[in-house]
């Protein structure tokens, strides 16, 4: 089953199981101390097809005023990370608290969902990749997501292999991403990923860079957003790279050269992080004691799970809660509950190594 579908059981199954009042009863041993979300793009509903990558990636402008919404009516507590630092080092936790964090860097973070946030008051963090405003980026998330659509057949030669995949029905599309997702970030290496980029696009994409001149902030604007005291700018490494397929000290180069491009480019002092893509398979206690010896006060992963008081000695592994097209009142009470993380994580409860 694949991710997308996984999502969807998840959204048919919520209300079933709210109605019955079954997350209530994961609340207080899973419950934990708050929750750290993780957005990545708000856009307006779009009629043309899409992979469900990017249905998960993308959120409307209403959905988000939705989720502002969930938390405010439960009466939590809108923090900073640096909030957050300061109620961990207190030991104070006086209500449940919310941290609201977007990944990457794109131009719809400050034109859509900004306002937003600006009119509610509500603290928020951005993750920046330098290559997105520096434009060197390769998004080819977004390249395979328009390959995938228009081809029915993807076939390409890597390293003495064939690969092909399937694509007329979008079924075959959906499971065809998820393959090539994988191969890509676990076949990546540093020395020739874009040959790599280019023996599975082929001709397809001439030019690498054009996705991201559209869709990402430019200094510029990340400047504008870093002078508001409700944004707090964090750092997201140099080139979105999987940290685990690093040597060591291309780990530290793509870690640390990503706060230091942010503080000259921007002024701003950068004190916090977050993994790209997140998962075990990408991230690991090598990447967590890098970040915390180069002295990062937070980093945050893409674990799924709450904020339990462990993590006060975990800061540099924090979990988080995705937030995206299924992720509706139901699901967020799965989730916040603990319930869905419970279930994922076979009974642990503070998410770190």
């Amino acid at each position: 089953m694949n991710s997308f579908l996984q999502k969807k059981v998840v959204k048919t199954v919520a209300p079933a199981l709210s109605a019955l009042r079954l997350p209530r009863l994961f609340e207080p041993l899973y419950g934990g101390l708050g929750h750290v979300l993780t957005f990545h793009r708000v856009v307006p509903d779009q009629e043309k097809p899409r992979i469900h990558n990017h249905q998960t990636l993308e959120i409307t402008p209403e959905h988000l005023e939705r989720t502002i919404r969930f938390f405010q009516k439960k009466g939590y507590a809108f923090y900073s990370p640096d909030e957050l630092c300061e109620r961990f080092a207190a030991c104070s936790f006086k209500e449940k608290f919310v941290v609201f964090t977007f990944d990457d860097g794109y131009r719809d973070n400050l034109t859509a969902a900004y306002p937003i946030l600006k009119k509610h008051s509500i603290p928020f963090t951005i993750y920046v990749t330098t290559c997105f405003p520096d434009r060197t980026a390769v998004l080819w998330w977004y390249i395979l997501e328009n390959l995938l659509l228009e081809k029915d057949q993807v076939e390409f030669q890597w390293a003495g292999k064939h690969y092909s995949f399937a694509c007329h029905t979008q079924p075959e599309k959906e499971k065809a991403f998820d393959a090539i997702r994988r191969f890509i970030t676990r076949s990546f290496l540093l020395e020739n990923h874009v040959d790599m980029y280019r023996a599975v696009f082929g001709d397809f994409q001439p030019d690498l860079h054009a996705p991201v001149a559209e869709l990402a902030l430019s200094w510029a604007e990340i400047r504008e957003l870093g002078n508001d005291p409700l944004v707090t700018i964090g750092a997201h490494t140099v080139n979105h790279f999987p940290l685990k397929q690093l040597e060591k000290e291309a780990l530290h180069t793509e870690i640390f050269d990503s706060k230091k491009i942010i503080e000259a480019r921007t002024g701003l002092p950068v004190w916090h992080f977050a993994y790209p893509f997140g998962k075990a398979a990408e991230a690991s206690w090598r990447e967590f004691e890098t970040v915390r010896s180069l002295g990062f006060k937070t980093a945050a992963t893409t674990r799924m799970g709450n904020i339990f008081a462990a993590h006060r000695n975990n800061l540099e592994c924090l979990p988080r809660i995705s937030i995206n097209r299924v992720t509706d009142g139901a699901v967020l009470e799965l989730q916040t509950s603990g319930m869905l993380p419970c279930l994922v994580h076979k009974g642990r409860r503070a998410v770190t190594h």
